[in-house]
């Protein structure tokens, strides 16, 4: 495992990507807990777009 250091921009990108992420998660976790309830396609629909989002954020970090 190759460590890189990043610059201040690209740390603050992915940070803000993540907690983006960790936010649309939290809505899905707190819709299932509170109300007993799940809109599938709503939560089909965001995992779709997180392991996109999260796919690309993978790849930048790679590079």
């Amino acid at each position: 495992m190759i460590t890189q250091v990043i610059s201040a921009i690209r740390k603050d990108f992915i940070a803000g990507h993540l907690r983006s992420k960790l936010s649309s998660l939290q809505n899905i976790l707190d819709n299932i807990e509170e109300e007993n309830k799940v809109d599938c396609d709503y939560a089909r629909e965001s995992l779709k777009d997180m392991e996109i989002k999260l796919r690309q954020l993978r790849k930048l970090c790679a590079n």
